[in-house]
């Protein structure tokens, strides 16, 4: 799989705060899009938990996040006063986990859905890097096809990235799990 370029990591940094900005906008001010969707009764989707998020994620019954960002460590202090475990995979923004990544947190968020656990899955706007992780987990762990995950994450949360299944990571997944 190819590796981010110098040129995408200086994009994503560049472009880290006007983005986050524009989600923070779009989900916390004008509130046009939730910061975070639940796509199956143990599995959420969404953006980049702030630690005042921390204690709604518990209500909500996480009990681990996989933390898709490699800009943004996460609220650790407060998910370890709140009992809730953190995978980082960390992924440069506007790319695609690697395959490796993808199978890791695949079975991470499996390993807590059969304990009973929500697991939150996250990158910096719930659209893109986490939402790759979930449709692999879809298809890996509910039988869906890559086009029906898509289909349901999009039902979902309308604002994910509407080509997933088109991301190498994603027919790399589909292939060694057919």
């Amino acid at each position: 799989m190819k590796q981010p370029t110098f040129w995408n990591r200086a994009y994503a940094k560049g472009v880290f705060y006007p983005t986050l900005w524009w989600n923070m906008l779009l989900g916390r001010v004008l509130k046009v899009r939730n910061w975070w969707d639940f796509i199956d009764d143990h599995v959420i989707v969404g953006a980049r938990p702030f630690a005042r998020d921390v204690a709604g994620l518990k209500a909500a019954g996480v009990g681990a996040v996989v933390n898709t960002c490699e800009e943004y460590a996460g609220p650790v202090v407060e998910y370890g006063e709140h009992g809730i475990v953190q995978l980082h995979i960390p992924t440069t923004d506007f790319t695609a986990p690697s395959l490796a990544d993808v199978e890791t947190a695949v079975q991470f968020v499996q390993e807590h859905v059969e304990r009973g656990e929500v697991v939150y899955i996250h990158c910096k706007a719930g659209r893109a890097r986490s939402a790759t992780v979930a449709l692999c987990w879809l298809v890996a762990h509910r039988g869906m096809s890559a086009d029906e995950a898509q289909a349901l994450l999009l039902a979902k949360r309308p604002h994910i990235h509407p080509r997933l299944p088109a991301r190498q990571v994603v027919q790399d997944f589909v292939a060694a799990h057919s």
